[in-house]
């Protein structure tokens, strides 16, 4: 059970479709330009609410079994609950207005027996996925402390489905869409930020 908890909250963080991702890292030390943080220690992330109604202010001990959060520090980001800790992501971001992330999710969050890693990287959870972050508050060093996140989108879609007009430079493989160059995945983003409702991605404290 606790395992579909993390799944369902790794999925908040990724579309299950219409989503763009890349089978190589697109963003290099060349492009980064110095890395933007989040302040490392535990985060609150919206979306989740429907599914499970708690008290962030309650030691991570004390959440009831529904509850995730996010724990950032280094460049990296894990799920966590009340029992568990696993490294959901490695990020590298680019500064700017707004920040843009890549991530690469880890396979620990697909411990579920039924979340079968495809053949080659098909799939957006075994490539490289992209965001924008609008910056809300940072701390008095410049660390991100609470941000609005929306995902790269392959273009205008249906719910629970892809698209039939994609973005320029991308190309659909299946019901999520593969990009070669950084700069489609720029135009995606600029684009992407009217199709969707952002993640409110706050900070709680600084330990669990």
């Amino acid at each position: 059970m606790r395992a579909l908890v993390l799944i369902a909250a790794a999925l908040l963080l990724t579309a299950c479709d219409n989503t763009v991702y890349s089978r190589l890292p697109l963003l290099t030390e060349a492009h980064e330009g110095g890395d933007p943080e989040f302040r490392p220690g535990l985060y609150s992330i919206s979306g989740f609410e429907d599914r499970c109604q708690f008290d962030g202010r309650l030691k991570l001990s004390l959440w009831p079994d529904c509850a995730v959060g996010l724990q950032f520090e280094r460049g990296r980001m894990w799920l966590v609950t009340s029992h568990q800790r696993y490294l959901a992501q490695t990020q590298k971001f680019v500064p700017g207005d707004p920040v843009i992330v890549q991530f690469h999710w880890s396979t620990d969050v697909l411990k579920d027996p039924r979340a079968v890693a495809p053949k080659g990287t098909q799939n957006p959870f075994y490539g490289w996925d992209y965001a924008a972050l609008d910056v809300v508050r940072t701390d008095r060093i410049g660390q991100i402390m609470e941000a609005r996140m929306t995902l790269a989108l392959c273009g205008p879609s249906s719910p629970g489905q892809g698209t039939e007009h994609p973005f320029p430079g991308l190309a659909m493989t299946g019901t999520n869409c593969a990009a070669t160059d950084l700069a489609d995945v720029r135009l995606s983003l600029l684009k992407s930020a009217a199709l969707q409702q952002p993640r409110t991605i706050r900070w709680l404290r600084d330990s669990p």
